[in-house]
């Protein structure tokens, strides 16, 4: 049942528009969906490195850990509602990415839009920490966790580029403010999911 709570919450987390998927939305929308998926490709690479730090950095810690994850769950809640607020006024700009020629950019442009945006070492700081039980090893849960959320924000990351990649005319001039508020309302949503939970 925990397992079944998590990934209902990454999918919940994933779906919600932010960097990553601008860049993902962006590049597809102007370079089709093989741009897209390698913009994942190079996300989630940078995700897996920030989820080893994050296993590395607990396993020192360990001793004082309980007193932590309390601290960082609530802190985390309301960082997500804080971060749903402002996803209200951000807007998704299709038009300001170049499209590229080679594979390996559009890898490199996940890769580093996901290590130079430091919300989502403390996203996942405070998101993964509510789903550790503190009777096994922290580091190993984060890593399972991280891991499969990993997998979790692939499978919908990809369903962004082919959506946005196959209907790309229909969708760009419509529908991104709908996502932004959608986006907004469930990291609020989650949020004090979390902080009631």
């Amino acid at each position: 049942m925990e397992l079944l709570y998590f990934i209902i919450a990454s999918f919940l987390v994933v779906i919600v528009p932010g960097p990553t998927v601008s860049l993902i939305i962006a590049n597809s929308l102007k370079s089709g969906i093989r741009a897209g998926l390698l913009n994942i490709l190079g996300t989630q690479f940078g995700v897996l490195l920030l989820i080893f730090l994050l296993a590395l950095g607990f396993e020192f810690i360990s001793p004082f850990v309980d007193q932590i994850i309390k601290t960082v769950r609530i802190f985390g809640a309301i960082y997500l509602i804080i971060l749903g607020i402002v996803a209200f006024k951000s807007k998704i700009n299709v038009k300001n990415n170049q499209a590229e020629k080679y594979d390996k950019r559009f890898i490199l442009q996940g890769f580093i839009v996901i290590l130079t945006n430091p919300k989502i070492f403390l996203f996942l700081g405070s998101f993964l920490p509510q789903f550790i039980i503190l009777e096994n090893s922290v580091s190993s849960q984060i890593i399972y966790f991280g891991i499969l959320f990993i997998l979790v924000a692939t499978i919908f990351d990809s369903c962004y580029a082919l959506i946005f990649g196959k209907f790309r005319n229909l969708i760009a001039n419509k529908y991104l403010k709908i996502l932004n508020l959608i986006g907004g309302s469930i990291l609020i949503l989650v949020g004090f999911w979390l902080l009631f939970y």
